[in-house]
């Protein structure tokens, strides 16, 4: 039996988190299937406009009594909390970087034959990873879809079909936001390369 879906929305505007899986998809711990997707951040005034998605799904679905069930958490819901469990690092507890109480979160898929269609100035032209990273803002095209599984029960998860960077933000997670002319030396050229670093193992060759 097919399981109820929402039509493509707009979502208020957010900041993107693991924006490089917009680019490339990864398979998640177990499974061997690859997913494209991204985390997305929304302050908390944005919360209505996807409940309202996510409750319509919820009562295609389940019926009427799905949105108590769902209020009971006998359905998984999409949203987490920005200074919850699931914003936080496992190893040190801190908030990751972007996470607040003021804000809450939403994870997207999109199978791997179905890539996300990623764009900023040009409507035609695909952004690039150096465009679109962690931490800019814009937009998403999404959609809304409940699900069963077998360990996990039943739930609801976003999917994204379009993301739009509408402007720059602090980088999330400190990739690619080093200022390369603040750190850059200019090495001298001293002879042929250690042997060790011919082998195809780069500099871990040395450590071997």
């Amino acid at each position: 039996m097919a399981m109820a879906r929402s039509d493509d929305f707009k979502t208020p505007a957010c900041r993107v988190s693991y924006a490089q899986q917009l680019f490339k998809p990864r398979a998640a711990k177990n499974s061997t299937t690859k997913k494209y997707g991204c985390t997305l951040i929304f302050p908390l005034s944005a919360k209505a406009v996807l409940e309202k998605v996510v409750a319509e799904v919820v009562t295609a679905q389940w019926g009427e009594k799905g949105i108590a069930r769902a209020k009971a958490g006998g359905i998984r819901l999409p949203f987490l909390a920005g200074d919850g469990k699931e914003a936080r690092s496992k190893e040190t507890g801190e908030l990751h970087p972007g996470m607040s109480a003021d804000v809450f979160f939403i994870r997207t898929q999109a199978n791997e034959d179905r890539p996300p269609v990623v764009r900023f100035r040009s409507a035609t032209i695909p952004a690039t990873e150096e465009e679109v990273y962690s931490g800019c803002y814009g937009f998403a095209v999404l959609n809304a879809f409940a699900w069963n599984n077998s360990e996990s029960g039943d739930g609801v998860s976003f999917g994204i079909g379009y993301f739009q960077k509408t402007g720059d933000g602090e980088r999330l997670g400190g990739g690619g936001g080093v200022d390369v002319d603040k750190y850059f030396e200019k090495i001298a050229d001293e002879g042929a390369a250690p042997a060790e670093t011919k082998s195809g193992q780069g500099a871990g060759g040395l450590f071997g």
